[in-house]
């Protein structure tokens, strides 16, 4: 299990150096201005305020940190790889333990996505994660109810994390331990893959970075319903005024990601 957390780490990290080195014209990444951070403004404030309230208690009893960001659009950003630069750039996760998660959600793509620090991939899987995007959130996003799913869903993140089982949808335990096996065969295959053809390629560069990875350091800089109040305006600055939190004093740990994490549609 280590050795297969180490090779999902160093292959995580290398593409996040390739997909990263692409994006010269990335989407900035948005103020942390809280837990929850919505500025798509499609959450109740009123499910905002329980989610900060009980992201603040999960973090005091256990040092997790979850949080939430909702955007109008990924303009034609990779979901993938702004939700792995948010999760960074905000530190989610203290600095040793690298226990933090995202909720990301991209309205105007309908596309959503759960990221994980490393300290919490070999709970919050990648198979784990998913299924919470599939069977808890993408059911109450079909019907419109984005705050109820976001809450379902960071709760159902969180009873993992913390091994609060009890908080836990019946249809993530159910199908969670036969998938994970299944799906750490299939990373395993694939991992092995894409080590032969970097080996087997010319590019020196390529397999210098790759063994650096490999044997350094793996924490390095590593029916659809519009709801009525949604706003579309000054998204490139992020205005503060289309924000639907305003709860100041939070902070990421300095915790790390590599990618890990699961992405969905509804």
């Amino acid at each position: 299990m280590v050795l297969k957390n180490n090779f999902k780490k160093s292959f995580c990290a290398l593409c996040a150096i390739f997909i990263f080195a692409s994006s010269i014209f990335a989407l900035e990444v948005p103020a942390l201005k809280g837990r929850v951070n919505d500025y798509a403004n499609i959450m109740k404030k009123a499910d905002i305020q329980e989610l900060e309230s009980y992201l603040a208690s999960l973090e005091d009893a256990s040092g997790i940190q979850l949080a939430v960001l909702t955007i109008p659009s990924l303009e034609n950003e990779d979901i993938a790889v702004f939700g792995l630069k948010v999760a960074e750039k905000w530190g989610l996760g203290q600095s040793k333990e690298d226990n933090g998660a995202l909720l990301l959600v991209a309205y105007d793509e309908r596309q959503l996505r759960i990221d994980v620090g490393y300290g919490l991939e070999d709970k919050l899987t990648d198979v784990k994660c998913g299924l919470i995007i599939r069977n808890v959130i993408i059911p109450e996003f079909q019907e419109g109810n984005y705050s109820k799913g976001i809450v379902k869903g960071i709760k159902n993140m969180a009873g993992i994390a913390s091994d609060n089982m009890e908080i836990v949808a019946k249809s993530v335990q159910d199908n969670a331990s036969a998938d994970d096996e299944v799906g750490g065969v299939i990373f395993m295959l694939i991992w092995i893959i894409f080590i032969f053809l970097i080996i087997s390629s010319r590019g020196g560069i390529f397999k210098w970075i790759f063994l650096s990875k490999l044997f350094g350091n793996n924490h390095s800089t590593k029916p659809f319903n519009s709801p009525s109040n949604h706003t579309h305006t000054n998204f490139g600055g992020f205005n503060s005024s289309n924000f639907g939190g305003g709860f100041g004093g939070f902070s990421g740990g300095g915790g790390h990601f590599g990618g890990g994490g699961a992405s969905g549609r509804w």
